[in-house]
């Protein structure tokens, strides 16, 4: 792009007013050279244009010229187009951008004006972030879904390292973004094809954060970048499964995901040289408080018994509802001293202390059968020797632990 002789106009970075105008400036905007200052970008060019102008992202390095473009300008009052180039200077260590317009173009340019239009309105009206940037992955359009997405501006985002720095700020998973995006891009270029998608949580500028599906194909030589907000579907996903393992009254596994865990544990224990545990608790005489007390009260007992449970467990061991008032865990312990003093542990903070479930305080116990899987013993039959013994302990008195 010749620019001998043409309108020069330095702006100030981020809010674009005009810091300094050259005389072929003025001619071509109508104004004395002490009508520019302080003036807006939207005052020279009008508002389309300035829209356009904040979708192209110059990031040529300071003092290299960007990429010429063209924008449908009002200027004086009449619609003409221009050719803009930016450059990002340095004055006394200030960051300002110079912004070159050339008029009269070369002879086609407004129909191609006109598609440059229609194609940027097209990307703007797409729902998902679409991103153009060099195989440097430095970016050279974003639409205005990417801004409404993310909230960083162009000078925010000036260099691809700062979009890992404020995209990810903990450096843990910023390394596990880069190399997933890194690796994946790889990937897709070796086999000529778009990349795999995938999420990750993204941080954005108003400090909230979304799970973002990321999609991408370099084409020439330029990346294409899609960027899908998917937070609201993974946050159901997420729900939907919680609700598919989860008992809905108490909050523990229901069956069918404890059986899930304890078949995983097992593996694990069995790879590990340890040994699954497996306890099996019955709430004594729970029929006798929902016949006195009601159903209600039982359900509220059901509750506080599983928060008892879970604050004596660790987090690494499985508590589920198998249904009734019974309840199971799988855990690894090491030895019997060591699974009779976890299931001692359970009774006792069951019984030591009365239930108060709105007035009324209730006493309540359990009685716990368990068994410790033995080498190449399935699941199904050390749950089967629990429930043996949760049986024996009910027989002999309850409120009582009896291993297997």
């Amino acid at each position: 792009m010749n620019c001998v002789g043409a309108p020069l106009v330095l702006m100030e970075k981020q809010t674009l007013s005009v810091r300094y105008a050259n005389a072929n400036a003025a001619i071509l905007f109508g104004r004395g050279l002490e009508g520019f200052g302080g003036c807006s970008v939207e005052e020279l060019v009008g508002q389309e244009a300035t829209l356009m102008l904040g979708q192209i992202w110059s990031v040529a390095p300071v003092g290299v010229p960007g990429e010429p473009f063209l924008i449908r300008a009002q200027v004086q009052g009449q619609e003409r187009i221009l050719m803009v180039q930016v450059t990002k200077v340095a004055v006394e260590g200030e960051i300002l951008r110079l912004f070159t317009f050339l008029d009269a173009p070369p002879q086609g340019s407004v129909t191609l004006a006109g598609w440059q239009e229609n194609v940027i309105s097209l990307l703007n009206w797409l729902p998902f972030g679409f991103e153009i940037s060099g195989t440097d992955d430095q970016i050279q359009f974003a639409n205005s879904t990417f801004k409404a997405l993310f909230g960083y501006t162009q000078d925010e985002i000036s260099n691809i390292e700062d979009w890992w720095r404020l995209a990810y700020p903990d450096p843990d998973y910023r390394e596990f973004a880069r190399t997933q995006w890194y690796e994946s891009i790889a990937a897709a270029r070796a086999e000529n094809r778009e990349m795999t998608p995938f999420d990750l949580d993204v941080a954005t500028a108003s400090g909230e954060t979304r799970t973002i599906q990321f999609r991408h194909r370099t084409i020439g030589n330029f990346n294409v970048n899609m960027y899908i907000d998917v937070t609201r579907e993974r946050s159901y996903a997420r729900e939907l499964k919680v609700l598919a393992d989860t008992d809905p009254l108490t909050g523990a596994m229901n069956r069918r995901r404890f059986f899930e865990e304890a078949d995983r544990i097992h593996a694990e224990c069995q790879k590990s040289g340890a040994s699954a545990t497996f306890l099996m608790l019955d709430i004594d005489h729970f029929k006798t408080i929902n016949d006195r007390y009601g159903h209600g009260v039982g359900d509220a007992v059901l509750v506080e018994f599983t928060r008892r449970c879970r604050d004596v467990l660790r987090p690494e061991d499985r508590f589920g509802r198998m249904g009734g008032e019974e309840f199971a865990v799988v855990l690894c312990r090491p030895d019997d001293a060591s699974v009779h003093a976890i299931a001692e542990r359970l009774r006792q903070v069951v019984g030591s202390e009365p239930f108060i479930i709105d007035t009324d305080t209730l006493k309540v116990t359990v009685s716990v059968g368990g068994a410790i899987c033995e080498g190449t013993e399935s699941v199904g039959s050390a749950i089967s020797r629990a429930d043996n013994g949760l049986y024996d302990a009910k027989k002999s008195g309850r409120d009582r632990v009896i291993l297997r």
